[in-house]
């Protein structure tokens, strides 16, 4: 099947119109985000933008935007099973998943005993301007069940939590400039 050069022409006439379309827009241009790292690399936890915050934050202007993701547990043996397990994926302004099962740190035993592995993701997007925005995608994904043991607040642990196999965590977050 061939395409003829009428239709290429009216294709790439509609993509003109749209785009032309899209900048009269009020501040559809304005509120860019930029691909760069001059900016001052700035967290944002993917738990606690999605689950705590409903899916926004705010963050400086001139901040580049990192993904940061942790999974901690009281054993080392457990914290291995989860990352044995899992699949973790982020997309970036919309763009395709990007798989980063393997872009965890060393497990780190820190001061309270617990045992965590971290992966952290710089986007690349400088929110230069007040009001910039970018948009990431995550999804955390067990393909076994995992087993963890919370620590409240106290340090004694708590009753167990099983999670998997399918979708442990997941969702969208916007983060704009302020």
């Amino acid at each position: 099947m061939s395409i003829g050069r009428r239709s290429i022409a009216a294709l790439l006439g509609l993509a003109a119109l749209l785009a032309a379309a899209l900048a009269l827009l009020p501040g559809a241009l304005q509120h860019a985000a930029r691909a760069d790292t001059n900016g001052t690399p700035v967290n944002v936890g993917a738990t606690g933008c999605i689950v705590v915050n409903g899916g926004n934050v705010t963050r400086p202007a001139g901040s580049t935007i990192v993904v940061r993701y942790g999974f901690t547990t009281p054993t080392l043996g457990e914290l291995q099973h989860y990352l044995q397990v899992q699949t973790t994926a982020v997309g970036i302004s919309d763009g395709q998943m990007v798989d980063y099962s393997h872009a965890y740190d060393a497990p780190v035993k820190d001061a309270s005993g617990a045992w965590g592995s971290f992966i952290t993701v710089n986007t690349g997007i400088t929110l230069a301007n007040p009001g910039d925005q970018m948009r990431f995608t995550f999804a955390n994904v067990l393909s076994a069940k995992v087993t963890e043991v919370p620590a409240p607040g106290n340090g004694e642990p708590g009753p167990p939590v099983q999670g998997g196999p399918g979708l442990a965590f997941g969702g969208t977050c916007t983060v704009t400039a302020t």
